[in-house]
């Protein structure tokens, strides 16, 4: 809820607007009566939807007032982007990673645990030149190599990976109601996670992992327009100027 000096002073000639338009159809209604009784036909559908029509907009001002009076956060757009996964949370998702042993986890497991890409769309499987290229991208020596990734290297196509990228992010719209919707501010805040993860197989036993990603992410966009819904207007009318004498 806002009680702006600019949404008042909307508010306060609608309110206006709608006083004249009631008392100035309170007339037009007894004058069209009267016309009513002398003339028959097309001249009554005329008079009955005009008075429908002046209805409409009264009701459609008094309608606009309340949203404005109002100025309720909760009529502006919201939306949503998330990825297909089987974790719900940030924590769900590195609670599973947490519980993936190296030497120890199968690659039956490993898919029970969500990293299967025939089930989990988020889940995109490497060969060996993939994983080459991302944990020795350039001739390095095997000790300075995890060695999960050098026994890798070493088994060439024995080996696999199965990379993650998952992630939940929020618009919301949070601005006043009245800026929004004439396009002068917007305020959107953008609220969701992000949880990436590769893991190296083997053969049938996972022999390296690694994770990364965003626990919260929290970022609020400010876009201000001076013109409002006539500042997208410019670039519509700039090749109209090679008309121009």
């Amino acid at each position: 809820m806002y009680g702006s000096a600019q949404n008042a002073h909307v508010i306060r000639l609608l309110m206006f607007a709608i006083a004249q338009n009631a008392s100035v159809n309170g007339r037009r209604v007894i004058l069209y009566g009267a016309r009513s009784s002398l003339f028959n036909g097309s001249q009554d559908c005329s008079v009955g939807m005009q008075i429908m029509s002046s209805r409409f907009a009264y009701h459609f001002a008094l309608a606009l007032v309340a949203v404005l009076a109002a100025g309720c956060s909760s009529l502006l757009p919201k939306s949503k982007s998330e990825t297909e996964a089987p974790w719900k949370s940030f924590e769900a998702a590195k609670l599973a990673f947490d519980s993936i042993e190296p030497g120890r986890t199968t690659l039956q497991e490993l898919k029970l645990l969500g990293y299967d890409p025939y089930v989990n769309t988020n889940v995109t499987v490497l060969n060996y030149s993939d994983v080459l290229n991302k944990y020795a991208p350039n001739a390095i020596r095997e000790e300075y190599l995890e060695p999960g990734i050098l026994e890798c290297l070493q088994t060439q196509n024995k080996c696999s990976a199965y990379s993650l990228d998952h992630r939940y992010l929020r618009r919301d719209r949070t601005g006043r109601f009245f800026p929004d919707f004439i396009n002068y501010r917007r305020i959107t805040e953008l609220s969701g996670w992000r949880f990436a993860a590769v893991i190296v197989v083997v053969g049938d036993r996972v022999v390296h992992k690694s994770w990364n990603g965003l626990p919260a992410i929290k970022e609020v966009e400010d876009n201000t327009n001076p013109l409002g819904p006539l500042q997208d207007i410019g670039p519509t009318l700039l090749p109209l100027t090679f008309f121009l004498p």
